[in-house]
């Protein structure tokens, strides 16, 4: 990994960013999402149920379809692209029932607004930083997040997908905490891991199953980083 900053002298963790998918918040399950979307368009989920294997794919099928990341910088080729692919394996009206509720099934991780709260507490900043193309306001809010952190970007927003160091740059400037002083916590090596590459600290907590995903692991590692200034 080349570096793209000077060697800093290692100090204290002022603030932590956030990738949203699969780090703050899980997914839900591909059953939930198709009962939704069935729903909404009075259909009955059970006759269409053999379309699970494909929606549990879909994010990976997008990452095929969009390699360059068009569907995060752009809210209509984001739609455009995961209605296509919906579409693959679906008919009207339910391939734009399941575009209009991507975001319904998920949920916030148990652990995630206790560390956001403890994390305020010591008057740590946070940040969510996510590849999406998305408003993110509105599923904040829906999952109490909204009034737990101090910021929220998205690479639409921004310009850059992550790991382009031009997204953290853009983001320590926002929030006018230098990279040292980061943590980005995430769930994936590449695109969280770009962050290394620009003097952040990096955190990596694979995607998980279940209600706890690790994220008091984020409060050890600033409470550590309080050492550095002794």
């Amino acid at each position: 990994m080349s570096l793209l900053h000077p060697l800093f002298q290692p100090s204290s963790v002022k603030g932590v960013l956030f990738d949203f998918h699969s780090t703050l918040v899980d997914q839900g399950s591909s059953e939930s999402w198709l009962e939704i979307a069935c729903e909404s368009v009075g259909l009955d989920p059970i006759e269409f149920a053999q379309m699970v294997p494909k929606l549990n794919s879909i994010v990976e099928f997008a990452r095929i379809e969009d390699p360059h990341h068009e569907r995060d910088l752009s809210p209509a080729a984001h739609k455009e692209i995961f209605t296509r692919l919906l579409l693959d394996f679906s008919d009207e009206p339910l391939a734009s029932a399941l575009y209009s509720s991507i975001t319904d099934p998920w949920f916030v991780y148990a652990d995630t607004l206790p560390v956001l709260d403890a994390l305020r507490t010591q008057g740590i900043t946070t940040a969510i930083i996510s590849n999406i193309a998305l408003d993110l306001e509105p599923i904040l809010r829906r999952l109490g997040i909204s009034e737990c952190v101090d910021y929220a970007f998205t690479s639409a927003e921004l310009g850059y997908v992550k790991p382009n160091p031009e997204i953290f740059f853009a983001v320590c400037e926002a929030i006018d905490i230098a990279p040292e002083h980061l943590l980005m916590v995430g769930d994936n090596a590449i695109d969280d891991g770009g962050a290394g590459t620009v003097g952040m600290r990096t955190l990596i907590l694979p995607r998980t199953s279940g209600p706890i995903h690790g994220l008091a692991t984020v409060l050890g590692v600033v409470a550590g980083s309080k050492t550095l200034d002794a």
